[in-house]
């Protein structure tokens, strides 16, 4: 059995992540979330569900250890900060692989005039989510950090994905297509390895998401 840790659990994104990965056979997945009582939908005997602060490193340790992959789809201000201690249990613990979602933006390389209304919308979040890429891409881990926008419950699948450096294309990226994207590299981790991509749905360019438009 391949050992998956989600972090984060309880958000939506991460919700998608789990379904698709739950239709391998052969995922052991622990489920790792502050509060526990809204994944009980999960429970199988191939799911573990761990209440836990990732501010606590030992919580962490203890979830992370013996794991094959770890997935962060956390979120909030703090998260560059809970990204350091996330990447430092890893390196303690020798777990090497980890698939991360921070988002795009933060290296202005959305085209405009979508650069400049993202930044007006949520550009105080770019912050902390700069610092999750960087803390990850300055470690000795296989990394892969995943940049969306602006997240649709679109049934979409099909990605666009741009690297680092490279002008990122569309305004929309679905949770089914994180879900996706994330699932099938869990089953062949070695593929973009040391790998920063922007993820987004193709045919979605324009000033904004449709929803505002």
């Amino acid at each position: 059995m391949k050992k998956v840790v989600l972090l984060g659990a309880n958000g939506q994104s991460a919700r998608a992540i789990a379904v698709r990965l739950l239709e391998q056979s052969d995922i052991e997945l622990t489920l790792f979330a502050r509060s526990a009582k809204h994944l009980r939908d999960f429970e199988s005997q191939r799911v573990h569900i761990v209440e836990g602060d990732a501010r606590n490193l030992d919580s962490l340790r203890a979830a992370i250890k013996g794991q094959d992959v770890v997935i962060s789809a956390m979120g909030g201000m703090d998260l560059g900060d809970l990204t350091e201690g996330v990447v430092r249990v890893m390196e303690e613990v020798g777990v090497r692989r980890i698939i991360a979602i921070s988002a795009g933006g933060i290296y202005d390389e959305l085209p405009e005039p979508f650069n400049t209304w993202d930044k007006g919308m949520v550009g105080y979040t770019r912050p902390t989510h700069l610092k999750t890429a960087q803390v990850i891409e300055q470690s000795s881990l296989d990394y892969t950090v995943l940049r969306p926008v602006w997240l649709t419950d679109k049934s979409i699948e099909q990605v666009e994905l741009t690297r680092k450096g490279e002008i990122f294309k569309g305004t929309e990226t679905s949770r089914a297509s994180i879900g996706r994207f994330v699932a099938d590299l869990v089953k062949q981790p070695g593929r973009h390895i040391k790998a920063d991509l922007g993820i987004s749905q193709p045919h979605t360019d324009g000033d904004r998401p449709a929803a505002y438009r």
